[in-house]
């Protein structure tokens, strides 16, 4: 199929900033699924198409991260499994529930997360993680899989929801969230993109420069937020997840 050039690059400059915001704080979803379903993709080959897209970024702030040593790989290590589970059912299931009522939950949720992060100014300051308990181990295979399913389904504001799992249940500062969610992102990621690719439903020629613009939007921005560290994600998560709270609440109530 013939993809005009127009296309390919509204499809690139979207990636280019889509890749930025998600090796940061995530949120990556709200501009790239209108921008491929702007391209004429179908729903469904949409949310194929962006996860193709986003395991691109996500690859590449990842290996940023791992270079800076911003990994807590014995916490990480045990819900990666769970996100890939999650992820896999998640795309199993996206055609089979009404999206309406999972949307007006998040749109809740990105709200609540927003004004918390806005009040509790002490969040994400420092790194006052007490270690892998029994507790924190449980706690962290019910969220990876819930959020690993939930990246799965839909998508969007699945970073932005990593982040603060790890500031708010673990106490991670900011730079340390941003990169262990990344990781967990990119594995669910892997998992849908596997579902969505053996049922057809990956666009290569959209999918394909997206994915390289968003590797280079999400190389300055995870650079970025290692070099700068707290004082630039803060402030970037506030307005990434206020911004995510009014796309959905458009899309729920409208």
């Amino acid at each position: 199929m013939h993809v005009s050039f127009l296309i390919v690059a509204g499809l690139v400059v979207s990636g280019l900033i889509a890749g930025f915001f998600d090796s940061i704080v995530g949120g990556s979803g709200v501009i790239t699924l209108p921008a491929l379903l702007w391209a004429g993709l179908p729903p469904y080959a949409a949310l194929g198409t962006n996860k193709l897209a986003g395991t691109f970024a996500s690859s590449t702030s990842t290996f940023t991260y791992m270079r800076s040593g911003r990994i807590h790989w014995s916490l990480i290590f045990g819900m990666i499994p769970f996100t890939l589970a999650g992820a896999w059912l998640g795309a199993t299931t996206v055609l089979h529930v009404n999206q309406r009522y999972l949307q007006l939950t998040i749109f809740f949720a990105i709200v609540a997360i927003a004004i918390l992060t806005l009040l509790r100014r002490s969040l994400g300051q420092v790194n006052a993680f007490a270690g892998v308990t029994a507790g924190v181990r449980i706690s962290s295979i019910i969220a990876a899989f819930a959020l690993g399913f939930y990246d799965g389904f839909i998508g969007p504001g699945t970073g932005s929801f990593l982040l603060f799992l790890f500031l708010s249940a673990y106490r991670f500062d900011f730079v340390l969230a941003a990169g262990n969610g990344r990781i967990l992102n990119f594995a669910s990621n892997i998992a849908a993109l596997l579902y969505f690719a053996l049922h057809g439903e990956v666009a290569l020629l959209e999918g394909l420069p997206m994915g390289v613009a968003m590797m280079i939007g999400a190389r300055v921005g995870s650079k970025m937020a290692v070099k700068r560290g707290v004082p630039f994600i803060r402030p970037l998560f506030v307005v990434v997840s206020l911004i995510l709270a009014i796309k959905m609440g458009i899309t729920v109530f409208h």
